[in-house]
Formats: C-alpha cells, sequence, structure tokens
C-alpha cells in the first residue's frame, strides 16, 4: 500500500511539474505553442493509428470480426494527419480543451479543499480559491486574441502545477502527521 501511495505522490509530482514547464512554455512562445502542440497530438494519434492498424492486420481470422482495429487505425491516422497538415484549424478550439482541463483541476482543488477542511487542516480554504478562481476565469474567458489567451494559459498552468505541488506536500506532511 505504501509503494503505491509513493507511486502515486512521484506521479502527480511529475504531473505537476509537467503542468508547470508546459505553462512557461505557453507564456513565452504563445503564437508557436499552439501550432506545436496541435502537431505533437497529431504525431501521437498517427503512431497510434498505425499501432492500431498493424495490431488489426495481425489478428487472428476469428478476431477480426469482433475487432474494430481497421477502423480505429484509419480514423486515428486520419484525424493524426489532419492535426499535422491543418494545425491552425485545430488551434481555434485548443483554448477550449485548456479551459476544460482547467475546469477539472479546479473541480479537483475543490475536492482538496473539502477533503482538508473534513480534515480540520489549516489553510484548507487555499484550495478552494485557487480552484474558484480558476473556474471562474476558464468560464468567462475575458480574451479577445489567441495570444492572450496562452500567455494566459501557461500563467494558470504554472499556477495549477506549483499549486497541485504544494497540495501534494501538504497532504503527504498530514498524512505523516496523522501517522504518528
Amino acid at each position: 500500500m505504501i509503494k503505491k501511495i509513493r507511486g502515486i505522490k512521484i506521479e502527480l509530482i511529475i504531473i505537476s511539474i509537467a503542468l508547470f514547464v508546459l505553462g512557461l512554455f505557453l507564456t513565452i512562445f504563445p503564437e508557436v505553442s499552439q501550432i506545436i502542440i496541435c502537431r505533437a497530438v497529431g504525431i501521437a494519434l498517427c503512431v497510434w493509428g498505425v499501432l492500431r492498424l498493424m495490431t488489426y492486420f495481425r489478428m487472428s481470422r476469428e478476431d477480426v470480426f469482433v475487432s474494430f482495429g481497421l477502423v480505429q487505425g484509419i480514423s486515428l491516422l486520419a484525424f493524426g494527419i489532419f492535426f499535422v497538415m491543418r494545425p491552425e484549424a485545430i488551434a481555434v478550439f485548443f483554448g477550449t480543451a485548456i479551459a476544460i482541463i482547467i475546469i477539472i483541476d479546479g473541480i479537483l482543488k475543490l475536492q482538496y479543499a473539502i477533503e482538508f477542511y473534513h480534515m480540520e487542516a489549516q489553510r484548507w480554504w487555499i484550495e478552494a480559491i485557487v480552484a474558484a478562481l480558476m473556474g471562474v476565469v476558464a468560464l468567462f474567458n475575458p480574451f479577445g486574441s489567441s495570444t492572450v489567451l496562452m500567455m494566459f494559459v501557461g500563467i494558470v498552468l504554472m499556477v495549477e502545477g506549483l499549486s497541485d505541488l504544494i497540495s501534494i506536500i501538504r497532504i503527504s506532511s498530514f498524512i505523516k502527521n496523522l501517522r504518528g
């Protein structure tokens, strides 16, 4: 159980650092970042599609009829090629996708705040405030240009990464104190 918790803790720390680095990249290079991210996702979809196709063509005759590997492979490959060839078309939806991620992370922070409150932890309200701020800003999207939005999203992701890291440290400390 302790190994599993440590594994989860390390995974969450890595995710927090990745969020911070992604946020820094978005803040420094807002125009380029959307295109790069769309192309990277496109390449990943192409690889996934090729792998699904290879799996499909290696299946036994009996398994082919219950598999959707051909449809999945071709669809993933087609979407991947579109993402790589036309990242500008996909970038239009990028801000919305990031806003959804921020809202989901804000809900997670709200859960942390509620759990800290029930455990009678000090400063439980910090997570609640961060959750509320992230949710409100993501919902109302006060930005007209995608460059400003990317810079803001970058700053938000950096704050999210740091906030998540602090939450992880606080949770670990709280658990250590409970054990004695």
